[in-house]
């Protein structure tokens, strides 16, 4: 009980931080930095609070009978999805881009997000298939405007691969998994992964190519 009461605040804390940043936020400049600053840290207060109410949830849900499997087997939350494509391989839909690498509670964020969409599959009596060499594609929808973080290498995409490893191949190194980071300009946000035996990335290019996938 005294656990649940001191997450409690800690939650309150976050929500707090986060409601003061936007109060601040309704007279500064949208094209300042300070404006930015400002609402990171709103939403890295957020998106961490968020994390901890989750975890509250699963300490003290009642206990349930084993998940059914659903008649599509697709698990669906609201921040995301995952499913067994037809060519048998693992395709996770996440209702958001990826974070800027440096936001803590953001890509903390995507890591909590993917690892329950797999422990709710697994739940779910869904068998996910085990890659020894993967091939993971990350393929991000988004307009131009909707994102500031365009270089690769700023985006969280690390947070992907280890909520991966070890479920979907043994690990990440680069004898294990291969990578790839794609960005295609459309109206929606979001983010697409897609694990697939690293044999099968020309059939993954193709099929991204022509216009197939999401």
């Amino acid at each position: 009980m005294q656990a649940n009461f001191e997450l409690l605040k800690e939650m309150k804390k976050r929500v707090m931080a986060s409601s003061a940043c936007v109060d601040s936020l309704i007279s500064v400049p949208s094209d300042s930095e300070r404006f930015r600053n400002l609402l990171e840290l709103s939403l890295r207060q957020q998106e961490t609070a968020c994390i901890e109410m989750r975890r509250l949830y699963d300490m003290v849900k009642k206990p349930e009978s084993r998940m059914q499997k659903p008649a599509d087997g697709n698990i669906t939350e609201v921040f995301g999805k995952i499913s067994v494509t037809p060519e048998g391989w693992v395709h996770i839909k996440l209702n958001f881009l990826l974070p800027h690498c440096r936001m803590t509670g953001a890509t903390q964020y995507v890591s909590d997000s993917i690892l329950r969409l797999i422990n709710g599959t697994e739940a779910a009596g869904i068998k996910l298939p085990f890659f020894r060499k993967a091939f993971v594609a990350i393929l991000e929808f988004s307009p131009r405007e909707a994102s500031d973080v365009f270089d690769h290498d700023n985006k969280g995409y690390k947070a992907v691969q280890n909520a991966l490893k070890g479920r979907l191949f043994p690990d990440d190194d680069c004898f294990e998994m291969s990578l790839g980071l794609f960005t295609e300009q459309r109206k929606e946000s979001c983010c697409h992964i897609y694990v697939l035996p690293d044999d099968e990335t020309g059939i993954f290019t193709d099929m991204r190519l022509s216009g197939e996938l999401g």
